[in-house]
């Protein structure tokens, strides 16, 4: 009868112990698992497919996130979110420029099918075709259909260099000047004469 007792005594004692403590004590909060263990996660922005808790007292650090500068090399100018507005329809246009001085790091987040959305990484603006004018534009809408996917194409240029393609019409991205040095980003359905203009670099960054 003692001998029970004492093994119940111990097992009462490891099951209140700092190695059990519930993740609901105020300590745990909740995370995601990745290769780096359980770390903190921005739910709303990121898909977490397995969750978990960890000490937030000994939190570790939240893993870096890859984005990306994308560079038209034709002309040197990169993609941002500026505030020029098409005066026909109200949307944003997707703009290039020399050295933009914010807004110009994007998530190319893989999606079924084997293309991308791309996103800006600050004001998490989608890039979308407007087949109607074969404009592109940027909207904070949900990507719901094909006008928001792109394909990565790698060109003949080297690794350093791809095309990016609709998925919608199979246009390529390219660069078309619109006056006083300015430039928006449009969709050419001749990738050999716009060739150069069709021509991205994509650099690596972590965000």
């Amino acid at each position: 009868m003692q001998s029970a007792i004492a093994l119940i005594a111990v097992l009462l004692f490891h099951l209140t112990s700092s190695h059990y403590v519930p993740p609901w004590n105020g300590c745990y909060t909740l995370g995601c698992s990745t290769q780096q263990g359980c770390v903190p996660w921005n739910f709303h922005r990121y898909p977490c497919y397995r969750t978990c808790y960890y000490n937030r007292n000994h939190a570790p650090s939240h893993p870096r996130n890859k984005c990306y500068k994308i560079t038209n090399a034709a002309t040197g100018k990169s993609l941002a979110s500026s505030d020029v507005l098409d005066p026909a329809n109200k949307l944003k246009y997707a703009t290039v420029s020399i050295n933009p001085p914010a807004n110009y790091l994007w998530n190319l987040e893989p999606t079924y099918g084997g293309v991308v959305y791309i996103q800006n990484v600050n004001k998490l603006e989608f890039l979308k075709v407007d087949p109607s004018n074969n404009g592109t534009y940027l909207v904070l809408n949900e990507p719901l259909d094909r006008a928001f996917q792109f394909r990565v194409i790698n060109s003949k240029e080297g690794a350093s260099k791809i095309q990016l393609q609709s998925a919608l019409n199979n246009g390529f991205l390219f660069v078309q000047n619109i006056g006083q040095g300015g430039s928006t980003v449009q969709i050419t359905f001749d990738p050999f004469a716009n060739y150069f203009q069709s021509l991205w670099s994509v650099m690596e960054f972590y965000c």
